[in-house]
């Protein structure tokens, strides 16, 4: 007879186990009985919460989980990950833990963040990458000669995750934004995210919504909407961001003939050029900490004309 603790449960379910012929079927049941047991087990002799937390190695006690399985503060991680791992019992033969022992959580490659680099390889992700939706071609207005580029930010809360699902979580969560708003679509043709990635965005034939007309100034026609990912009045941009908007942004410029600024005169003209939002109607964006070093570095180094 077992005594009536979880541990005690755990062996005489494995001696049962052990001791029975029981077709495959229902040595699969009771691995799950007894890794569900051996769970609890774990539990009930560390005293809850405490112990899961000293588990993941987040504390002094013994290593019984192998790290990533718990959080630091000893709650369940995503659902992916909430598998339990049985500790090894010395009665249990090899063959039998084996059967018994649950599959471990799978980490796919997208979830795991890429190295942040400096380095912006030239390539675009697809618009489908990350959404399905497609506006009314009939409720949107051509973009028509491009003439100026603008750069934005996300300007929301802080946002510094680098893993792919995260990004394109948060693309979703801006477009849906969007179209509350009454947008046809996101505001943006390009996003730039804290790797130093950029997604495309609003299909390049169609306007954005990415800046207001202002006291006459057309800000919507010809105009290419680049947004960095992030609030850059509560956060700075990544070095990887700030590294691939200078050479994207001059990308855009040879492409589309787009000089750095043009001069009428003696005044910089707002029909042509590369500009920060808040150059070209009252805003913030794209917030003190990529302003200011947009005019200190970044747009000095763009060239004066392609």
């Amino acid at each position: 007879m077992s005594n009536g603790s979880p541990e005690g449960q755990h062996r005489h379910v494995a001696r049962e186990l052990l001791e029975s012929a029981v077709p495959p079927s229902q040595l699969a049941r009771r691995g799950f009985v007894l890794a569900s047991l051996g769970f609890l087990a774990a539990c009930a002799s560390g005293g809850g919460s405490q112990s899961l937390a000293r588990s993941s190695g987040s504390g002094t006690g013994s290593s019984r989980l192998p790290p990533g399985v718990w959080t630091s503060e000893g709650q369940l991680p995503p659902q992916r990950w909430a598998q339990p791992v049985t500790p090894v019992d010395r009665d249990v033969p090899p063959a039998v833990a084996r059967a018994t022992q649950p599959k471990r959580a799978v980490v796919r490659p997208e979830d795991k963040p890429p190295p942040v680099s400096a380095k912006y390889d030239g390539k675009i992700i697809a618009r489908t990458q990350w959404t399905g939706f497609r506006p009314d071609p009939k409720e949107m207005n051509p973009l028509g000669s491009i003439r100026k580029i603008t750069v934005h930010h996300t300007g929301n809360g802080p946002f510094t995750a680098q893993g792919v699902a995260d990004v394109k979580e948060e693309l979703q969560t801006v477009l849906r934004g969007e179209r509350a708003m009454g947008h046809d679509d996101i505001a943006y043709h390009f996003i730039i995210d804290p790797a130093g990635r950029v997604w495309a965005g609003r299909d390049l034939r169609w306007q954005g919504s990415h800046v207001r007309n202002w006291k006459g100034l057309d800000n919507r026609t010809g105009n290419v909407g680049v947004m960095l990912l992030g609030n850059f009045e509560r956060q700075k941009p990544s070095q990887a961001q700030l590294a691939t908007l200078e050479k994207f942004v001059i990308k855009l410029q040879q492409q589309h003939k787009v000089p750095r600024q043009k001069v009428v005169a003696g005044r910089v003209s707002k029909e042509i050029g590369v500009f920060t939002h808040q150059q070209l109607s009252p805003t913030v964006c794209p917030g003190d900490n990529l302003q200011n070093v947009w005019e200190r570095d970044i747009f000095k180094r763009l060239p004066r004309t392609v």
